[in-house]
This record gives C-alpha cells, structure tokens and sequence, in this order.
C-alpha cells in the first residue's frame, strides 16, 4: 500500500466508524441548551413584568422619549420629589365572574390592585372592600367577553372599575383618594 492509499484507507476506516458517542452526546447538548434558553426567557420575562408592576418602565420610557424641555423636567422632578410614594393593594381573592356563550360557559378571573398615595386611603378601601368587590362584580358581570378580548376594552374597563373604586371611598370618606387601579392579572377560560 502506497503512502496515498494508506490515508484513503484511513479516511475510509474514519467514515465507516459509527458516530454513536456524538450522536447520544447531541441530544443532551440540545436539551440543556434549551433548558438555558428557555430559563434566560423566564428570567427576562420575570424582570420586564416586575419593572412594569413597580412603574420603573414608564419612568423611563417617559425620560427616553425626552417630550419636555430642560425647564419642564426641572419641575416634574421636584414635583416627584414632593409626592409621598405609591402604597398600592391587591383587592384579594381574585374577582371570578362567569359569562354564558353559545358554546361553553366561560369564566373570567380578574386581580385588581388599587394605588394610592395616602395611607388613611388604603384603610378605606381595606374597610368598604365587600362594596367595592360587590360593584366590581357587577360592572365586570355585565361587560361583554367579546370586548374584553381586546386591549381597548380591557382599559375601557379598567378606567370604569377606577372611577367605580374612587365613588366608593368618595361616597365613605368624601374624597376618592385612589388614584389608580390596575389589572395585574385577567385570566379568560
């Protein structure tokens, strides 16, 4: 056998080998890939979804996006300053409410959390809970699923259950006092 016909021999023998030890090592390389990936997703995805609870996201969207001038910023930040922080809570357990379709009934579970600045404001909503889950059922109980399927009417909906929150403590402490309510979970089944 030649020197050529030694390494053909070779790249022969090299071929015809089977390829087992990678083959099994692959499939665990592609799972534990993916298991990393999938994790890195989770993570990013956890920490977008905190930013945007604790409002840090529209903060600095709003400084991003640079719509004031100097002057204004000045006035915005001092004014910031000044406010007390927000004290927000969840109005718990989650609100259920059934609707019926042509096909299946269908449940929708909803947890709302209110925003306020003052604490007194907090104890009020804490207080009247049962009026405020009880008018929150019936606003949401009459709603269509159809809309709350979209984006507009979920926050048609949500700026509806703020101003129903705000009549209730107005109507208990004679200032509506929340400021904001947000859906921090809207479940359809």
């Amino acid at each position: 056998m030649s020197g050529n016909d030694a390494a053909v021999a070779g790249e022969e023998a090299e071929v015809a080998t089977p390829e087992e030890p990678r083959s099994k090592k692959a499939p665990a390389a592609l799972k534990w890939a993916g298991i990393a990936i999938g994790m890195f997703a989770i993570v990013t995805a956890s920490q977008i979804v905190t930013e945007m609870v604790t409002g840090r996201m529209a903060a600095t969207e709003t400084q991003a996006e640079g719509d004031a001038g100097p002057a204004a910023e000045d006035g915005e930040a001092a004014g910031e300053k000044d406010l007390p922080p927000p004290i927000y809570l969840a109005l718990e357990p989650p609100l259920v409410v059934s609707f019926e379709s042509p096909a299946a009934m269908r449940f929708l579970q909803l947890t709302v959390e209110v925003m306020a600045r003052d604490a007194a404001v907090i104890e009020a909503v804490e207080q009247h809970n049962p009026v405020i889950r009880n008018n929150l059922l019936m606003l949401v109980g009459g709603a269509d699923l159809k809309t709350l399927s979209t984006r507009e009417g979920k926050e048609d909906l949500r700026n509806r259950a703020l101003a129903e929150v705000q009549a209730v403590v107005e109507s208990q402490t004679g200032e509506p006092g929340v400021e904001d309510l947000y859906f921090t979970s809207f479940v359809v089944q």
